[in-house]
């Protein structure tokens, strides 16, 4: 639902099913709405002129339908109704500190935000005593991605694009790098091939084409595949994702660009290398197939071999990481009881029945204690620097959050006081006067702020409301745990002026206790649903991106490590293969079956314990990097490094050790029967 004026339709594209857009959002009591709203409410016909009832006793005339948005937009709209409806009732008109208001500007070609930032800052000191705010414009198509601005979205979804596009693109070094290593390897089945070529004339250039052209040839085939693997694995990934990918949005020319640089790339990274190194080849010793007798050792393998590695440990240790700081977020103390906790938004003119549904609740024994507030307890979203102090700094500009609530508020929610008392109907302060009149209670933050030794008693000024503060009560989570605790002010409104009840039931039994309010709500407000939210669910979802984010980062880091390992299997049976007469030897001469085992797995264990001393140090910054996004956060210990390091060498050692095995156990007269 947004409030808006019919400029609305000249900033932002809306496609029209019926109406238009010249001819919207002028009048008070008209509406517009989405296709998805018209059809529930009037079937296929065309509902422009028809009247809908809001909150049981305003109509509204319907002036147009749009399409539906898609899915993808911030602006997610099923009703837009005028702003002159909202200025009638005489709100925010002349609240210079309130920034609850979005407002979207269409500049110039040209226009440098810096000079627009100073003149809208400008304009507010004209209207708004002492400003100390300075205010700023901010793209709007860097809005989806970069900042939710008021949009109610997590901050941050660019950090998760970098994050998996970086682990994309260490999943295809990886198996680049498996790919050129067992080219390089193998090269000596290819030997006399080389030679034969080289000495019937082809060039270098033209071995070079040839190679990357098999390279060309097998990453097309691999590019099939994963898009086969696409199709049968979206609904898969949009569970986990919790997306809404279909075919038909990839299919496009951008897509088509993006997959055919993807496939040139890969073919690039994968086949330069070994079609350099082949190419390269001596004709004579190649025909010998003496292409170079220390291949299975050689500098470069070894390299892309700690390379690989290297990677596959910092997508090991950020999964960790991950699933570290989403179980932290989630077991974090809130600062009050989520549990049987229950949230009912009154809706529309359903507030006037709170005093009703509390006293018919509170005859149950089940239902412990009920408050109200303004906005949800758990996410509160309105702020204002407009607050003042005995002793306060005039430079001093403090943003605090706002939230209207009714009484026995901190008892409901759980939340301890630090000193003074809660809200209550016995102290006739505690009731709303007007507007200019009222107690408060704050939190613990912004005790600090004040700095006073007694804060209870206190006269405090905030948004041109005088009243004294009657309580101070600990910091809790009014949002997401990941973001600060910020300064907050609690003022009693009355129940009409509040749109979410919040009941606290007794643990005992808690579905009878529900089951008793839905019945009674049926009773008294049949026409309305029973609808409620437990708070400890609402929570939960909170985090539910950063969970699907830990979920696709685990899946990628099993795939990644998997690709690595089947690299380093391959490479550790050509090694062994190619050392089997040095192996056959060294048993004639006495070598026990452990021992050459152990020669074996040094070599890879090597390449593994530099990955380790390379990644560590990296994914440590990488991880206090996205760590410094969360106020509240895991300390990166010693102990998450040291599983990750033995993660990795295990599974490096088991990897190689089946071939460090069969190769010990191979007997010496078959490795050197044609010696």
């Amino acid at each position: 639902l947004i409030s808006t004026d019919s400029s609305f339709f000249d900033m932002f594209t809306f496609d029209f099913k019926y109406g238009n857009a010249e001819n919207v959002l002028r009048e008070p009591n008209t509406l517009v709405i989405t296709e998805e709203v018209a059809s529930k409410f009037f079937g296929d016909r065309n509902p422009v002129g028809e009247a809908i009832m809001v909150n049981q006793d305003q109509a509204f005339t319907i002036s147009a339908v749009i399409f539906d948005p898609p899915s993808t937009t911030i602006l997610d709209v099923n009703v837009l109704f005028p702003w002159n409806y909202i200025e009638a009732q005489d709100r925010y008109n002349e609240s210079w500190g309130n920034n609850s208001i979005l407002t979207f500007v269409k500049l110039q070609e040209g226009s440098v935000d810096t000079v627009v930032n100073r003149k809208i800052t400008e304009i507010t000191n004209i209207y708004k005593e002492n400003n100390t705010i300075d205010y700023s414009v901010a793209s709007f198509s860097g809005i989806h991605l970069h900042s939710y601005f008021g949009f109610g979205r997590s901050p941050g979804a660019i950090l998760y694009v970098y994050i998996f596009s970086a682990i994309a693109l260490f999943v295809l070094l990886i198996a680049c790098i498996n790919f050129m290593n067992l080219s390089t390897a193998r090269s000596s089945i290819r030997a006399k091939e080389i030679g034969l070529r080289k000495v019937n004339g082809a060039s270098r250039g033209r071995l070079v084409r040839q190679y990357l052209s098999e390279s060309f040839i097998q990453t097309l085939i691999s590019v099939v595949l994963a898009l086969v693997l696409v199709l049968l694995l979206l609904n898969k990934f949009n569970h986990i994702s919790g997306k809404d990918i279909e075919i038909g949005g990839l299919i496009s020319l951008r897509y088509l660009f993006g997959i055919i640089g993807v496939l040139i790339l890969t073919t690039l990274l994968a086949g330069s290398y070994p079609a350099l190194y082949l190419s390269a080849l001596k004709p004579v010793r190649a025909i010998r197939e003496q292409t170079d007798q220390r291949t299975g050792s050689g500098l470069l393998r070894k390299i892309l071999v700690v390379f690989q590695f290297t990677l596959a440990v910092i997508l090991i240790t950020g999964a960790m990481v991950a699933s570290k700081q989403l179980t932290h977020m989630r077991s974090a103390d809130l600062g009050y009881n989520k549990y049987n906790l229950v949230h009912i938004t009154l809706r529309g003119n359903l507030n006037q029945e709170y005093e009703m549904l509390k006293d018919i609740f509170q005859t149950n024994p089940g239902v412990l204690s009920t408050t109200a507030s303004n906005q949800p307890p758990y996410r509160v979203g309105s702020n204002s620097s407009g607050i003042d102090w005995d002793g306060k700094d005039p430079e001093q500009d403090v943003l605090v959050s706002f939230n209207g609530v009714h009484h026995n508020f901190t008892e409901t929610m759980g939340i301890t006081l630090q000193s003074g008392r809660d809200f209550s109907d016995a102290f006739p302060g505690d009731m709303y006067h007007d507007d200019t009149l009222s107690n408060w209670i704050i939190n613990g933050t912004l005790a600090g702020i004040i700095g006073k030794e007694e804060i209870v008693g206190m006269e405090l000024v905030f948004m041109g409301i005088q009243g004294q503060i009657v309580g101070v009560m600990e910091d809790y989570h009014f949002k997401p745990v990941g973001d600060e605790i910020e300064p907050m002010a609690l003022a009693p409104l009355p129940a009409g002026m509040l749109q979410h009840m919040v009941v606290r039931l007794a643990p005992e039994e808690p579905q009878k206790a529900l089951n008793f309010m839905e019945e009674k709500w049926n009773e008294v407000l049949p026409q309305y649903p029973f609808e409620y939210n437990y708070v400890e669910d609402v929570i939960d979802d909170m985090y539910r991106t950063e969970e699907r984010m830990a979920s696709l980062l685990k899946i990628f880091t099993v795939v990644a490590m998997v690709i690595a390992s089947l690299g380093l299997f391959a490479l550790a049976s050509f090694t062994a293969q190619r050392r089997i007469k040095e192996i056959g030897i060294r048993k004639s001469m006495g070598a026990q079956e452990g021992q050459i085992t152990w020669m074996m797995i040094r070599d890879f264990s090597l390449y593994i314990l530099i990955s380790l001393v390379i990644a560590l140090p990296a994914v440590w910054f990488i991880a206090r990097w996205w760590l410094s996004e969360f106020s509240f956060r895991i300390d990166l210990g010693p102990g998450l490094f040291l599983i990750t390091a033995l993660v990795t060498t295990a599974v490096a050692i088991l990897t190689v050790m089946y071939h460090a095995f069969r190769t010990a156990r191979t007997n010496p007269v078959l490795a050197l029967r044609y010696e």
